[in-house]
């Protein structure tokens, strides 16, 4: 059932976006999809087996790609925020779209799953979201980035792993992410979930450049 509508969603969104795109997921996390494959501010789409959800997403990773993205991005939300100031306004179904930070954790070159993986107090509804709670958000999104390198790199802390509830030291970064779920897998509703998402894809790219 995961394979079968996974590819349907991963069908879809090679059709829309026009690209073969690159692969994420597994059916051991019962999470299969896919991106644009762009270094940076990506578009995806996935299907979630647990809950039999499809959605589709803008997504910034924390990776080192040119000079960290998520960093310039967390930096200048900070000083001059420009997400509920500027882009709300322009989104016209956001009480359909899902805000999360998240505190991605390391082992190696792959994620590990953790208990603070959620950065409060997101994941939030877009038209909940306000300027506090942003800021708060975006404090703690730094502070999964290295101070000692100016924020342009992981940060090694301690975390509790979700498998075992051990408390270990890895490597985190912060995961920045705009989602929506589709009411149905269709070419029709990914279309319009994607032209609802369109400003916050432009709010993350205009954020996070170099």
């Amino acid at each position: 059932m995961l394979d079968q509508q996974a590819e349907i969603v991963i069908g879809h969104f090679r059709e829309l976006f026009k690209c073969y795109g690159q692969r994420f997921g597994s059916r051991s996390l019962g999470v299969l999809g896919v991106s644009d494959g762009i270094e940076g501010v990506q578009w995806n789409a996935w299907y979630s087996r647990c809950d039999e959800t499809a959605w589709v997403g803008v997504n910034l990773e924390g990776k080192e790609y040119d000079s960290w993205p998520v960093a310039r991005l967390i930096e200048r939300e900070l000083v001059v925020p420009l997400l509920l100031t500027e882009y709300c306004a322009k989104v016209k179904r956001p009480d359909t779209v899902s805000v999360s930070w998240n505190r991605d954790a390391w082992q190696v070159t792959s994620r590990i799953r953790i208990e603070e993986s959620c950065i409060a107090p997101t994941p939030i509804a877009l038209d909940r979201l306000d300027t506090s709670s942003w800021a708060h958000a975006l404090e703690c999104a730094r502070e999964c980035l290295d101070p000692r390198r100016n924020y342009r790199g992981r940060r090694r802390t301690e975390v509790t792993l979700l498998s075992s509830g051990r408390k270990v030291e890895r490597h985190v970064s912060p995961h920045l992410q705009f989602k929506t779920r589709l009411a149905e897998c269709t070419p029709e509703a990914l279309k319009a979930a994607k032209k609802n998402l369109e400003v916050l894809h432009e709010f993350a790219t205009h954020q996070a450049r170099p």
